[in-house]
């Protein structure tokens, strides 16, 4: 039987790691995920509001198109977990255009908001609506977003409502 032999002459030798050495690569990853946990649920959290924040801004900017396109007043009525849209046409009898709840237990303030058949708020009116995560509170780590609708019908969503969303 012929052995394998390297190309300097010498028996090569197996292939692989030993167990002390994979205990040691195991332990090295989760002291690392350990280590990373904390800025991981900070991700996490701001990921989910920032979700949450561009559904609200999309159908703020759906309920303003449908107003002009309706060329009528369309609602949107925030709640703690859901954004209702609906057409105004008939007060006594609206029609729901769409219902998007809010994901992952994130809430808002409640809110309504009218706009006309132009796009703009009726009666010039404004707006806004702060999201907030259910078990950690609003800070520079926790950046909850806010949406701000001027009286001109100008849409905007801010990173921060605690800093920049004035």
């Amino acid at each position: 039987m012929r052995q394998l032999t390297d190309p300097h002459g010498g028996r090569r030798g197996h292939r692989g790691l030993t167990l002390v050495e994979l205990m040691v690569a195991l332990a090295i990853a989760a002291m690392l995920a350990v280590a990373a946990a904390p800025s991981f649920s900070e991700y996490l959290a701001n990921s989910r509001l920032r979700e949450n924040g561009n559904t609200l801004y999309a159908q703020m900017l759906f309920a303003q198109s449908e107003a002009i396109k309706r060329n009528t007043v369309v609602r949107v009525a925030v709640s703690s977990t859901a954004v209702t849209i609906s057409d105004r046409t008939d007060p006594d009898a609206p029609v729901e255009l769409r219902v998007s709840p809010f994901t992952h237990g994130i809430s808002a303030e409640a809110a309504t908001l009218d706009f006309g058949g132009e796009g703009r708020p009726v009666a010039f009116a404004t707006a806004s609506v702060d999201l907030s995560h259910p078990s950690l509170s609003c800070s520079t780590e926790i950046r909850c977003p806010g949406l701000r609708v001027d009286g001109g019908g100008s849409v905007r969503l801010c990173g921060d409502h605690t800093t920049d969303c004035e």
